[in-house]
């Protein structure tokens, strides 16, 4: 029998009893709920509670699970390990006892000092913490109440820069450092005596919404940044080079670690003058130009490709490219319907992903004005002019599919290639180089071409293009001398 009090507005209060029947499910003995307590900012708050960790991965192969003390944050929570494991009849939360283990007493008075110290300090910067990320309240935690200073471990800090990166929507370069930290986990690997020719698709938990995690399979192949010296470095050297056919990936490597690193070292005040990398050389070799004549350009014009073939469109794309001075092919490859008035293309050159370079309006030759014809057929205004992204590539993504579209363009570039008989490397940047060139032979000056290239300086023109303007000069100076040929007496 249960008594039920009813509150009537006409016959005031009265109470009745009435039969209620439960399941014993229902009637079982509560659990225990843990110790909890909460700041209130605004509807978002941070809580704290002290509570078993009985996830079955936790549970030591005597049946004990640890107690930690769980945040709760923005929806979010996060655990702090306390060192105590108990069974679950060993304990009792609120309030908090512990029994059954050496020195239980001191343990239970330790940990409910530290819970109110915490609660404490939460009610007191309630304002402050609400601005935060759970990440953060734990780091903060960890650090007063804890002693625990940050891991300044590679993978770790690297977390927090390259989530730092995505927010900036910076995802070129954080896939370029990320590849790099690849190769140094790999490099582990393989002094651990396990497979380092395993493919590493991401080395980090990149689902949540205020940071990004170490995957868990990862985390053992870690190390300390401080660990990371110069013998290390050159080890690691060593070994990306015995992997890589070009020079340039080990510099580029060198380079985004490095980046890594001296990011560390800003943030980071122990780390201070720990510069590992500082004296490794880490300069690219420059790529040979290669230039194409105007008889070779005929060639591919003027060789019939099925429509719509990758023969097709890599022509197309090439011939479009150095119809409009150079264009690079990330351009091209963001370039929308609209973006032709009908007489001209406007853009804003992509110089990285996370500035803009120069502004363009080219106007159009008759060929490009064809190629345009055919790939805005049927298109919306706002639709790519080119087939190479497609309208549902979310933006995290556009700079994988480019690069991947790069790399299309070259294979058939160079199979096209060799099938008209050209003996060159012809790539992507072969249209700005043979635009560039071309322009330069016909002496066209060099300050209108470097405009074009939309350089900083004609010095940038200058070094890209070194030889070209080398022997222009001194074929200027040579005719020059040599304009009125000196009168020589015959013997």
């Amino acid at each position: 029998m249960t008594l039920i009090v009813i509150n009537s507005a006409s016959n005031g209060l009265y109470c009745a009893f009435f039969p209620i029947f439960t399941s014993n499910k229902l009637l079982s003995k509560p659990k225990k709920h843990a110790k909890s307590t909460q700041v209130i900012g605004d509807t978002r708050m941070a809580t704290i509670k002290l509570t078993l960790d009985t996830r079955a991965n936790c549970r030591t192969n005597e049946g004990k699970y640890p107690l930690v003390l769980r945040i709760g944050h923005k929806s979010k929570t996060r655990d702090i390990g306390l060192d105590i494991q108990v069974f679950e009849d060993q304990i009792e939360i609120s309030p908090l006892k512990i029994t059954g283990i050496t020195n239980a007493v001191r343990h239970t008075k330790r940990i409910d000092q530290k819970y109110k110290d915490i609660d404490l300090w939460l009610d007191e910067n309630k304002a402050m913490i609400k601005l935060w990320s759970i990440a953060q309240l734990k780091d903060e935690i960890e650090k007063k109440f804890f002693n625990k200073q940050p891991d300044l471990s590679l993978l770790s800090h690297s977390a927090k820069l390259l989530y730092r990166f995505h927010v900036e929507k910076r995802f070129s370069t954080a896939s370029s450092y990320e590849d790099s930290l690849k190769l140094v986990i790999k490099y582990q690997m393989k002094q651990a005596r396990q497979d380092d020719k395993v493919m590493i698709k991401t080395l980090f938990n990149k689902n949540m919404d205020d940071c990004f995690t170490v995957k868990e399979q990862y985390k053992q192949y870690d190390l300390p940044i401080k660990s990371i010296t110069v013998s290390f470095v050159q080890e690691l050297k060593t070994y990306v080079d015995s992997r890589s056919n070009s020079k340039n990936t080990v510099a580029i490597f060198l380079r985004s670690l490095q980046a890594v690193l001296n990011d560390a070292e800003r943030t980071h005040p122990e780390l201070k003058g720990h510069k590992p990398l500082e004296g490794i050389k880490k300069s690219s070799s420059k790529n040979a130009t290669v230039v194409l004549t105007y008889d070779e350009i005929d060639l591919y014009r003027n060789t019939d490709y099925p429509t719509d073939s990758g023969q097709f469109h890599v022509r197309n794309y090439f011939l479009f490219m150095f119809n409009n001075m150079g264009m690079n092919f990330y351009d091209l490859a963001l370039l929308k319907v609209h973006q032709f008035d009908g007489e001209r293309i406007n853009y804003t050159r992509k110089k990285n992903e996370n500035s803009d370079g120069d502004f363009f309006s080219i106007k159009q030759t008759d060929e490009a004005r064809h190629i345009i014809a055919h790939y805005s057929y049927g298109k919306n205004q706002d639709d790519y002019l080119f087939p190479i992204l497609s309208s549902d590539t979310p933006e995290s993504r556009i700079f994988r599919v480019k690069n991947d579209k790069v790399k299309w363009f070259n294979k058939h570039m160079k199979k096209m290639t060799k099938e008209l008989g050209i003996d060159k490397n012809v790539t992507t940047y072969t249209a700005r180089d043979t635009w560039t060139n071309l322009g330069l032979e016909m002496g066209i000056d060099i300050r209108k071409i470097s405009s074009g290239l939309g350089h900083a300086s004609v010095k940038t023109t200058e070094k890209h293009y070194s030889q070209t303007v080398q022997e222009r000069i001194l074929d200027e100076i040579n005719s020059q001398i040599t304009l009125r040929p000196l009168k020589i007496n015959s013997p």
